[in-house]
């Protein structure tokens, strides 16, 4: 048996986030570990999963960010608190106050990290814009992950799909090789991320055994960066696969607005020593 769905980015990061919350290993964290969601609008969708009830600004729970106008990074006091449940208990952490890596001495291969990336080349492989020259959230992060063990989730959506492989990508960006009077907005690296990757296809079967395969991605109004699955399996698994994606749709997700940006007071520009990395998007407004 067939059905064929199409599912907004925000329907499917909604999707995505149910199954992250079900995975075992996360009920596991969720109940006798640390869980730790890095800044990333998709993990926006997984601290409502995991905490049962909406946050007041899913755009706002991001760093870095791209725009029709350009590459940007949300200044802190635009941004949402960062959830880290540790045993279950909320601590929601300002931008001030930092991010999981202060539990990192506390974790290990029972506890789990949550993060999403850019882009997802032919083969699965997810890379990581950072404009930051010390790495940024996924910098902090990632050695203790390889080094302690420690599980890593990475949430990806399928519209981010490229079609060209990541070490090409990570090959042509660099802070350093890029003009910033040519480049809309911040000038970025990239870093692989290699962890758990769950995209749609990934959360479907998860989530009722039926098999998805995407078929296509883009779409028009509101079908911008939508993508087509074909779910596959016995009639029993492709109803509940069905019944599943209905349900999001019938509830409705709403687009995430565009970011706020002030370059007025852009903590980047005030600070060349960062190395002057961002040409003024305001003047592409």
């Amino acid at each position: 048996m067939k059905a064929v769905v199409i599912l907004s980015p925000e329907e499917s990061k909604r999707l995505i986030a149910k199954a992250i919350a079900a995975m075992p290993e996360v009920r596991h964290a969720l109940e006798h570990g640390i869980i730790g969601l890095a800044r990333c609008t998709t993990n926006a969708f997984v601290a409502e999963e995991l905490i049962g009830r909406p946050l007041a600004d899913r755009g706002a729970y991001c760093s870095g960010f791209f725009t029709a106008r350009g590459a940007c990074a949300l200044q802190g006091r635009f941004q949402e608190k960062l959830l880290v449940l540790d045993h279950g208990e909320e601590r929601w952490l300002s931008y001030e106050q930092g991010n999981v890596a202060q539990f990192i001495e506390r974790m290990d291969k029972d506890d789990v990290i949550i993060k999403s990336g850019n882009v997802i080349d032919p083969e699965g492989r997810v890379g990581c814009l950072v404009a930051s020259p010390t790495g940024g959230e996924i910098g902090a992060y990632l050695p203790p992950i390889l080094v302690k063990g420690i599980r890593f989730l990475v949430p990806m959506t399928l519209n981010k799909t490229v079609a060209v492989p990541l070490d090409r990508m990570i090959d042509a960006l660099g802070m350093s090789k890029i003009d910033p009077e040519r480049c809309h907005g911040l000038r970025c690296g990239m870093m692989p991320m290699p962890g758990t990757v769950i995209t749609e296809v990934e959360a479907i079967h998860q989530l009722t055994g039926a098999e998805a395969t995407p078929v296509a991605t883009g779409g028009i109004g509101s079908g911008a960066g939508a993508v087509m699955l074909v779910m596959d399996g016995a009639e029993a698994t492709v109803d509940a696969a069905w019944q599943l994606v209905s349900a999001i749709r019938e509830k409705g997700e709403p687009p995430l607005a565009d970011p706020n940006i002030a370059c007025d007071d852009c903590y980047i520009a005030a600070q060349p020593g960062l190395g002057n990395r961002c040409s003024p998007i305001a003047r592409n407004a």
